[in-house]
């Protein structure tokens, strides 16, 4: 589907195109996330495992350099590294697979989502394999805002919807719920838009999209 010239500048599509405000508003909890899941990793595999299967180790200490990098904003430290520490390119080449694997590639996703290269983020976020919930929910909302980027709203409007309905949950159910109604708007299906938009206004009441969630309902009617 090609991407249509005026989307930037029509109400509906604001919230699904300024990508960048979006991982501006989560790095955070995303970058918290992604720390966590190594310390619950570790928690499961369990002694033996990490001793009879060592690359797990080794990906688990290789990617924390970058990973300050990542946290600190220096996007290319953090991707390629330097002469005494390997990028998370490097990690999540070498460590696919892996629980720093997966946070490697996660994190090139981000960052390529930042430069630009969606479809780049989109190979990444493809290699990821996350059990944990919330990040696995926001990989998946992640490759929809990809897919807004690159003009084809319908396969974004599964990813939105495939992530709000995936282990349900106060936090991105409804955050993805929003994104499929402007998604939904973008194709000109309000009747669907309305249908989602009402989902987070009965489900998720006490959400911060249910806040202004009505003037979505409002529009999407007219």
């Amino acid at each position: 589907m090609a991407k249509k010239e005026t989307e930037d500048k029509t109400p509906q599509n604001q919230g699904l195109t300024k990508t960048e405000s979006f991982i501006d508003q989560y790095k955070k909890p995303i970058i918290i996330g992604a720390g966590a899941l190594v310390v619950i990793v570790l928690g499961i595999v369990g002694y033996q495992k990490l001793v009879s299967e060592p690359t797990e180790i080794e990906s688990r200490d290789a990617y924390w350099n970058a990973f300050y990098d990542f946290e600190a904003d220096s996007l290319d430290a953090a991707a390629n590294g330097d002469m005494n520490n390997m990028g998370m390119a490097d990690v999540a080449d070498e460590y696919s697979g892996t629980s720093g694997g997966d946070i490697a590639n996660y994190s090139m996703g981000i960052i390529q989502m930042q430069k630009e290269d969606f479809q780049g983020a989109l190979d990444y976020f493809d290699a990821c394999d996350f059990e944990d919930i919330m990040l696995g929910n926001m990989v998946i909302g992640l490759k929809g805002d990809c897919y807004v980027q690159m003009g084809d709203y319908e396969t974004a409007v599964d990813l939105f919807e495939k992530a709000a309905e995936r282990e349900a949950n106060q936090f991105t159910s409804p955050l993805y719920y929003k994104k499929a109604g402007l998604a939904y708007e973008a194709l000109n299906d309000n009747e669907s838009a309305v249908t989602v938009y009402e989902k987070i206004k009965n489900d998720w009441p006490k959400s911060d999209e249910a806040r202004d969630i009505e003037k979505y309902i409002v529009r999407a009617q007219n």
